[in-house]
């Protein structure tokens, strides 16, 4: 464990503590650095699309196994963005947004063909 202390400007410096399996004597300051900005980066690249596009924070859902669910399903939909938004003509300015006007109501075939191997009949 370690503590580390963040300063920014125009903000109070703020001490947290980090916690690892790395043994004490090993890591220096820079290591447990890295690693504490490693740990973000999930947190970085998944949180802005669940909670704010996906409003997963909102979710009113207390029972463990529907949470568990909905989490799995809302990951689902950010795997199939994410591969929907690789195939557009400028991918870089697709947000979760237009994936989902894109597979809207009248879009419901093209929706159906991410989960099923044959054209849908609709």
């Amino acid at each position: 464990m370690a503590l580390l202390t963040r300063q920014r400007r125009g903000r109070r410096d703020e001490t947290v503590g980090l916690i690892t399996d790395l043994e004490p004597a090993t890591p220096g300051a820079k290591d447990y650095l890295q690693a504490n900005r490693q740990a973000w980066g999930i947190e970085n690249g998944t949180h802005p699309r669940l909670d704010i596009s996906l409003n997963e924070d909102r979710c009113r859902v207390r029972h463990p196994n529907g949470q568990w669910i909905l989490g799995m399903v809302r990951r689902v939909v950010i795997s199939l963005y994410l591969h929907w938004r690789a195939h557009q003509p400028k991918p870089r300015h697709k947000s979760l947004t237009d994936f989902h006007a894109d597979l809207g109501e009248g879009n419901l075939a093209k929706a159906l063909t991410f989960v099923s191997p044959q054209r849908p009949k609709l």
